[in-house]
């Protein structure tokens, strides 16, 4: 009999009470989705931050076996996991990372962004020292973001110019920009998509036609001017059925629409103990909760250590279709919910639901935009901060036979 490493009996023991699905049948038709949105134009998929939290290696994998052109990280760190774990598809890293992982990026085959002539030099030295073929870098331009490189274009032209200089040891791909507001500003988004394109058109004179352009990732495709004279799209929440804004039922350039995008993520908890108040007093931290006589508090085992946080203070949960409110302050990993009007009444091991359709009971879905609005939180926030195991949930069965929990 195998055993099973430590790691993954510590995360099994505590999905038994918490836990993050992600449905893999869902991503691969999101992902069909985009590319039909795209128009024909290759796909990068962004698996930075974890995949969103969602487990960037199994969702890498999932991406490949689904023929994802190449993928998209923020940090060498987190390109140089995906090498260790198999992935072989060329990986961009797309923000701008120290001199000190410079090395450990041509030894993982990564692809890094350049928005400064010492970037460009830094990264040909290693390439000099290493020897070997020249280093695959990406442009990244500043349209707007204003994150990274000069906005002016004599900064852009002195980027050019290393480069140029330097093309015995690192080749530019592509050049790549962020959008600022793609989700909400359709009049800011064409100003920045012209400015990009102005920028392809100098770094074309500069370095040969053949360098490949990459502007719109999810909410750009829902922007002509995003696309116009792009070869890469660069999607990541998209791939998850999830859009910031309301506009998904907009038409693309391609003439393909957003609104088949399908809900692939759902978070659940389990009810721990429920506690019947007889009296009035205060509860929680402070004891700031007043609560009635008569009213049943469930504690559920999810807190501000697993993304309870942000600006507002009304999280709620779905329980055999009842929507059940916090009540007082969320605790580190358990917090307490008003479960007095649940249908056949709350039992200890109930699974509550905060994002997605219910398990059990057929309830109403609750969305990732419900909780991110009761949190205060935008929905990459609301990614980042759901810190829990993760299960993939597969149609297919997975090639190693085994399914297994990330932390």
């Amino acid at each position: 009999m195998t055993a099973i490493p430590r790691r993954e009996r510590v995360a099994s023991l505590a999905a038994a009470r918490l836990e993050k699905t992600v449905s893999a049948d869902a991503v691969r038709h999101n992902l069909g989705v985009l590319r039909a949105a795209a128009g024909g134009r290759r796909v990068m998929a962004v698996v930075k931050g974890d995949a969103y939290g969602f487990g960037a290696p199994d969702l890498a994998r999932l991406l490949v076996d689904a023929r994802v052109d190449a993928l998209a990280v923020d940090t060498v760190a987190q390109g140089a996991e995906l090498r260790e774990v198999g992935i072989e598809v060329p990986i961009l890293v797309m923000d701008v990372d120290v001199a000190d992982n410079a090395a450990a990026c041509a030894r993982h085959r990564l692809m890094p962004a350049v928005a400064t002539a010492e970037q460009v030099r830094r990264h040909g030295a290693v390439l000099r020292d290493r020897g070997g073929a020249p280093a695959t870098v990406w442009l990244r331009t500043n349209v707007g973001f204003n994150r990274f490189g000069p906005r002016e274009d004599e900064g852009f032209g002195a980027v050019l110019d290393a480069l140029h200089e330097a093309r015995d040891a690192v080749r530019p791909a592509g050049v790549f920009a962020h959008l600022s507001s793609a989700g909400r500003d359709e009049g800011e988004t064409a100003a920045q998509a012209d400015a990009f394109r102005a920028r392809l058109a100098s770094t074309r004179a500069v370095l040969g036609p053949r360098v490949v352009a990459s502007l719109a990732a999810t909410h750009g495709l829902l922007h002509p001017d995003a696309l116009r004279g792009t070869d890469w799209v660069r999607p990541g929440l998209g791939l998850y059925g999830l859009l910031q804004a309301d506009d998904r039922v907009r038409a693309t350039p391609a003439g393909a629409r957003l609104d088949g995008l399908r809900p692939a993520v759902s978070v659940r908890a389990r009810v721990l103990d429920v506690v019947t108040v007889t009296r009035s007093e205060g509860f929680g931290y402070d004891r700031s909760a007043s609560v009635a006589p008569g009213r049943r508090l469930g504690s559920v085992a999810i807190g501000f250590s697993h993304g309870l946080a942000g600006s507002a203070a009304a999280p709620r949960g779905l329980l055999r279709g009842r929507s059940c409110a916090m009540v007082g302050r969320p605790g580190m990993d358990c917090t307490q919910f008003d479960v007095t009007d649940v249908p056949g009444g709350a039992r200890p091991g109930d699974w509550m639901t905060f994002i997605g359709p219910e398990h059990e009971g057929g309830g109403p879905a609750r969305t990732a935009r419900d909780l991110g609005a009761e949190l205060g939180l935008s929905l990459y926030e609301l990614l980042a901060t759901l810190r829990m195991p993760v299960r993939v949930e597969d149609s297919r069965p997975r090639r190693d036979g085994i399914e297994a929990f990330e932390d």
